[in-house]
């Protein structure tokens, strides 16, 4: 990403609060100009009060002004500080509102394929990096080049032939700097992929801390955190090395310059002792604001490689949401024509597909790991789109429904229970917490058999259930999410083995609840445990992608094919 790009970005967030930068510009320009003040007045302490003519009057008037010079740069410079860091957080909260807002919006494609630490790295590390483009580097760049511009004008005021010479300095200073900002680019976005992996991994050792126990691969995971943690060292140390180099190299110029002024004034230049003390002063407080200017660069090159990383994520596609009709008034009829997927450029999952499901109907999809169950179901939801072939509810393209609309129609429980760290209330009533009445939450508790142990719960619907439900038991999870299927009341229902979770004595219970929500609507049922499934209108055998059989359970078995030897196999 060029420099151009980066800041062309950045703007966008900081042209709301331009005023502002360009008011705490204004406060930091003042601050600078008092404090380059101080090289003249200082001169002329040297000149007007240590002489026999010298009065308290005078030292007087120049200990105040000393101090109030002092005193009004500090709190004008503090003020501005202020502001920046106030912009600074604004541009965080809008850059991490916007970057949340786009995964919402993101493929379920780019969740494939991006790591779940990456992704998290994105919004807490590289946005953080990006904020210093927005405060520290900008208030240092005016500060430290009005400084420069200043105090370099009153240098060539004071003996110009001496500045003059000293200036040729300055194109090794930004020949150094220039060689530099490749290394450091490099080595910053190195940090910032390891940093990624590093979360990433994280997060696998937090959530799956019993599974790294059990197997006991502490040793395992260590020697992968220990490796990364390494590579963020190195690739900082590179980084703060090279940083520190070009500030050696402009401490050492100056240096040489300091060395010239004092030999050259004390020779022939013929300078007064305040004269002198004046020059010196503003060469040696050049120093700081020149190193500060070169370390701008590191920063800066930390936030441009830290932006391309954020602005790739804002700038990623979103769903194809092109449809525009509303889905309303239901019935259910769900026809799957001719559809052929696969995902990226691997074999094809599904193979010419035909499945016609009628409104009100009950259809169980079964067959081997692998088989292409999970992604019909992906298919009709939007996740993903068909290579090929087309899929209608009630006879209407689904790619020609928004896609809220869509799904707004359809209830899902997923064997692999995903809970938020939220109230009971909040997880069955999720997405319409605002508009969900407590009856119907209560109702839904009830017919999923979920709200007697939710009574026993401390806060009982208002109970935290921790991350993922932490606190509550397999079955409890399960039922929970059987509630929240039931209280969305959608005519089309998916179940992905829904009762796995639960004891026999509780799977009677959910099972007959769930065979009460069927009622009056259409289910499409993926089943591994063909037990759940014998009361099915008709059940959908898969292979390799391919339907191969479908009819009821009692046909199926008369058949005696794939089915019959999967039933056999399980009921041996």
């Amino acid at each position: 990403m060029s420099y151009k790009h980066f800041f062309s970005r950045l703007f966008a967030y900081l042209k709301v609060h331009i005023a502002k930068l360009v008011f705490t510009s204004v406060l930091m320009v003042a601050a600078t100009a008092l404090e380059s003040s101080i090289p003249e007045i200082t001169g002329q302490i040297i000149d007007k009060l240590f002489t026999e003519t010298s009065s308290q009057q005078v030292a007087l008037f120049y200990a105040l002004a000393l101090l109030l010079i002092m005193a009004t740069s500090s709190i004008i410079a503090t003020i501005s500080v202020a502001i920046s860091s106030w912009v600074s957080n604004k541009v965080i909260t809008s850059l991490r509102i916007d970057m949340f807002a786009k995964l919402l919006k993101l493929p379920r494609a780019y969740f494939d394929q991006n790591p779940t630490g990456k992704i998290l790295s994105k919004l807490t590390y590289d946005v953080e990096q990006i904020a210093s483009a927005a405060s520290s580097i900008w208030l240092d760049f005016v500060k430290s080049s009005m400084t420069m511009i200043i105090l370099t004008g009153y240098l060539f005021y004071k003996n110009w032939q001496l500045s003059l010479a000293l200036i040729v300095l300055l194109p090794l200073i930004i020949l150094a700097v220039k060689v530099s900002s490749k290394r450091m680019r490099k080595s910053s976005k190195k940090v910032q992929e390891s940093m990624a992996k590093m979360t990433h991994l994280l997060d696998e050792n937090i959530s799956g801390n019993s599974l790294v126990k059990i197997y006991q691969a502490q040793k395992q995971e260590t020697n992968k955190f220990n490796n990364l943690v390494k590579i963020i060292r190195q690739q900082r140390y590179k980084v703060d090395v090279t940083g520190s180099f070009n500030s050696s190299f402009v401490h050492i110029s100056i240096g040489v310059s300091l060395a010239v002024v004092v030999y050259s004034s004390s020779t022939f230049l013929q300078m007064s002792a305040g004269e002198f003390l004046s020059f010196f002063t503003a060469m040696a407080i050049l120093v700081q604001p020149a190193k500060k200017l070169v370390n701008i660069n590191k920063t800066l090159q930390i936030s441009v490689a830290a932006g391309e990383s954020v602005f790739k994520l804002l700038d990623e596609k979103e769903e194809n949401n092109q449809g525009k009709k509303q889905l309303k008034n239901v019935k259910g009829e769900i026809e799957f024509k001719n559809i052929c997927f696969a995902y990226g450029q691997n074999n094809l999952v599904l193979d010419n597909i035909n499945l016609s499901v009628k409104a009100g109907e009950t259809v169980a999809l079964v067959g081997s790991t692998g088989s292409g169950k999970t992604t019909i179901i992906q298919l009709l939801a939007k996740f993903y789109s068909p290579n090929s072939g087309s899929i209608s509810i009630d006879g209407v393209d689904i790619s020609e429904f928004e896609i809220d609309s869509l799904r707004s129609q359809i209830a899902f429980v997923d064997q692999n229970i995903r809970l938020f760290n939220d109230t009971v209330r909040g997880n069955i009533a999720l997405g319409q917490v605002d508009n969900m009445s407590d009856e119907q939450i209560s109702n839904a508790a009830k017919v999923s058999n979920a709200y007697e142990f939710i009574l026993r719960l401390s806060e009982q619907f208002e109970t935290e259930i921790g991350e993922d439900g932490t606190k509550l038991s397999g079955g409890q999870r399960q039922r929970l999410a059987i509630a929240r299927a039931i209280a969305k009341d959608s005519p089309i229902l998916i179940l992905d083995e829904a009762t796995s979770a639960l004891d026999s004595a509780t799977e009677k219970q959910v099972q007959t609840a769930i065979d009460a929500m069927q009622k009056n609507r259409t289910t499409i049922i993926i089943a591994h445990r063909l037990s759940t499934i014998q009361k099915a209108d008709r059940i959908v055998v898969l292979q390799r992608g391919k339907i191969i059989e479908q009819g009821s359970h009692q046909e199926l078995l008369e058949q005696q094919g794939e089915y019959s030897q999967l039933y056999q196999h399980q009921f041996k």
